[in-house]
């Protein structure tokens, strides 16, 4: 019992207020972020920035001699062909879940 108290967080019973841009049930951020937000959004927008910016320069610079993910993804593609059905599921996963949102998850908590 002690572990699944370490492992799990118990979902927080916040009253939420009406809103037009929530279903029914979704719960609504109220009051300042959590530190466990805070370091996710430092964490994927400094990965995002370093991603983008070596990117940016690739792009302009034909020496640049950090392998980017483009190239390193074209390279893969080129020598293994299954590898392109790989990236074209992700695609689509990512596709399905932008345009289904909030679906499966129906509350922040879940």
């Amino acid at each position: 019992m002690a572990i699944k108290e370490v492992l799990v967080r118990e979902p927080s019973q916040k009253r939420a207020a009406a809103s037009l841009l929530y279903a029914p049930g979704q719960a609504v951020p109220t009051g300042p972020l959590e530190a466990r937000e805070i370091w996710g959004y430092v964490f994927w927008g400094l990965l995002a920035t370093f991603i983008l910016t070596t990117e940016a320069i690739a792009a302009f610079w034909s020496d640049f001699p950090i392998p980017t993910i483009s190239w390193t993804t074209g390279q893969l593609e080129q020598h293994h062909h299954w590898f392109k059905l790989i990236v074209l599921g992700g695609l689509v996963l990512i596709a399905t879940r932008v345009t289904f949102y909030p679906w499966p998850f129906k509350r922040l908590d879940d």
